[in-house]
């Protein structure tokens, strides 16, 4: 199970892995409003690959990646809590769901893309991937950008 985050470069109109930090903060040194009002102005997307099982990639519609982060967030809290959780992308009408596979297994659907997963192994990976992305954040604003996700990531933690 591997999730990925991906930054969406306007400039030369293509998605970076996160992974590849100086070119990214490249491009928001040359973007003046990558950040406003204290608001994180980045687009991009995030992808959920688990072999066979299935996965979730979606380069067509990249969304602010910030906000991405917190309603994929908001749709597995509610999916442990409920046992289901669904939320839509923050500008787009697509549809993230999280249900119930087995008592072992969550299924993660977006449009006609599902990908099925051990529970555990993706909420680890879930947390690492957003923790990835937090320091990621701190990184590029040098410290001036802050949201609440590290915060809810141990939430999720204690609900599982």
């Amino acid at each position: 199970m591997k999730i990925e985050t991906y930054i969406y470069l306007e400039d030369e109109d293509k998605f970076v892995n996160l992974n590849e930090t100086d070119k990214i903060k490249d491009f928001v040194s040359r973007k003046e409003d990558f950040m406003e009002d204290g608001f994180l102005n980045l687009d991009g997307t995030i992808t959920f690959k688990n072999g066979e099982k299935g996965e979730i990639v979606d380069f067509d519609e990249s969304d602010e990646i910030s906000p991405l982060w917190h309603y994929y967030k908001n749709a597995l809290k509610d999916y442990l809590k409920e046992g289901y959780g669904e939320v839509y992308y923050p500008n787009s009408p697509l549809e993230i769901k999280f249900e119930k596979k087995s008592k072992r297994e969550l299924m993660l659907s977006l449009e006609n893309q599902i990908l099925i997963c051990d529970q555990k192994e993706f909420l680890e990976e879930f947390y690492n991937a957003a923790i990835k992305f937090i320091e990621f954040t701190d990184y590029i604003s040098e410290g001036q950008y802050y949201d609440d996700l590290k915060e809810e990531l141990s939430v999720i933690k204690n609900l599982d």
